[in-house]
């Protein structure tokens, strides 16, 4: 049982959805609410959409009340006076020059931090995502939009006026396409989601074929991220084409920062990303790599979201603390005790707490343990399994800083090169045992960590 006041609420206010999250101190995400965030009215109409997605959250957080929370944190897309709690200006949504901070801490009776979206998603990395070794980390962050976000130490960089590392909007190519800011040629009208749909549809509206029209039965408006990932997967000409521009562009974007700010990593995230990072990471990689300026410059300082959707909340928790006077990043906690131990039964029946698995089960770096519904394994030349991203982006939700991989009865299972470089990527370091050696292993890690154990 957590103890009172080692609670924290954290909120993310998208621009499809707000999502609400009691994180503990050490950065387990206790238990999650989300509702969509509404597309008509004002401040007013936003205000309670966030009271309702909290009181639904802690309704069933039956043993957690408000007055259990230490303090809270909340992010929101646009310019934010963080000292003031003041939202300058946020698109596609009515909290523009809104004191946030304010109502939330008359709302909820606690201490609130309000800031950009992408700066508590390069917060949260820092503390315990990808950018947890780095001194200095841009995130940058690749949806609907673009944004970014630069930490030194455990400092964001906020700017003059609160607007620093909007590298949506770096022009790079003049003239180029309007941008939704109003310029033309940002980075943001070259290679987000929403640039990659126009070009998409142009193409196809030109007579290009594509798998999209077979995948999205002829309906191309909204083509999402998990869509391009399908086409790539099926070798599509059009999508792999458009893709390789996008990437190209966000690549010299990466190349432009390097030069600019020399940050130690770059942690590339959002929806885009977290569906086709195979493919786009590695274009990325390369351009900087053969940067004339920094020839031969190592490429692991380019890497992806670990956090994924928590990285917001888990920043937002870490500016929290930051704001009430404790400092996450001063102290290693031991988040070994949250943990429910790995017990190995007769019949190869697993328990982990109250739940009990006779058939393939992971466990995320939150605790939560499920079954493991996955796709078949292909096979490799020598007969042997082989274990892909497929197989493992559900047990490394929430960032696990180790995984470990029971192997099964077999131990005929081994990691494909794309899981390899999916691991090196999230910067999460990975054990590959035998059955009993992995569950010995995984109980003994006194570090945040995930396990995906193979019963059979």
């Amino acid at each position: 049982m957590v103890k009172q006041k080692d609670v924290y609420l954290a909120v993310d206010v998208g621009g499809t959805k707000i999502l609400a999250a009691l994180v503990d101190a050490s950065g387990m995400v206790l238990r999650r609410e989300k509702s969509p965030t509404p597309r008509e009215g004002g401040a007013g109409t936003l205000h309670q959409a966030l009271e309702n997605v909290v009181a639904q959250l802690l309704r069933k957080a039956s043993d957690i009340t408000l007055d259990d929370l230490a303090a809270m944190g909340i992010g929101v897309p646009g310019v934010v006076d963080t000292d003031q709690g003041l939202v300058v200006v946020t698109p596609n949504m009515g909290l523009s020059n809104t004191r946030l901070g304010e109502y939330c801490e008359k709302t909820f009776r606690l201490t609130v931090a309000v800031a950009n979206d992408c700066n508590l998603g390069i917060l949260g990395e820092k503390w315990l995502g990808s950018a947890r070794a780095a001194d200095s980390a841009m995130g940058i962050l690749v949806g609907t939009g673009i944004g970014g976000g630069f930490i030194q130490g455990s400092e964001v960089w906020q700017g003059a006026r609160g607007a620093a590392s909007e590298i949506g909007h770096i022009v790079m190519e003049i003239g180029g396409p309007l941008c939704g800011c109003g310029n033309r040629g940002c980075l943001e009208a070259l290679a987000s989601r929403t640039a990659i749909e126009r070009d998409l549809r142009e193409a196809v509206a030109a007579g290009r074929p594509t798998v999209l029209t077979e995948l999205l039965e002829g309906d191309l408006d909204l083509i999402r991220s998990s869509i391009l990932r399908q086409a790539l997967e099926r070798n599509d000409t059009l999508v792999t084409g458009v893709l390789r521009h996008a990437s190209i562009v966000l690549g010299h974007a990466c190349l432009t920062v390097d030069h600019l700010l020399d940050p130690e990593v770059i942690v590339l995230g959002g929806g885009v990303i977290d569906a086709c990072s195979n493919f786009i990471v590695p274009i990325v990689q390369k351009i900087v790599a053969d940067d004339c300026l920094a020839a031969g410059r190592d490429t692991s300082g380019v890497l992806v979201s670990s956090l994924g959707d928590d990285a917001v909340l888990l920043g937002a928790t870490a500016m929290a603390r930051l704001r009430i006077g404790e400092n996450p990043f001063k102290k290693r906690f031991a988040v070994a005790s949250s943990y429910p131990p790995i017990v190995r039964g007769k019949s190869d029946v697993y328990e982990l707490g109250s739940k009990r698995f006779d058939a393939d089960f992971y466990v995320t770096a939150s605790g939560k343990a499920k079954r493991h519904r996955a796709e078949p394994y292909p096979t490799s030349l020598d007969g042997s399994r082989l274990l892909t991203p497929q197989h493992l982006s559900r047990p490394c939700r929430g960032g696990p800083h180790v995984l470990f991989i029971a192997m099964g009865a077999k131990s005929d299972l081994k990691l494909s090169d794309d899981a390899c470089l999916y691991l090196r990527q999230r910067a999460i370091e990975w054990h590959a045992l035998p059955n009993d050696e992995a569950v010995e292993a995984y109980n003994e890690c006194a570090d945040r960590k995930a396990a995906l154990v193979h019963v059979g």
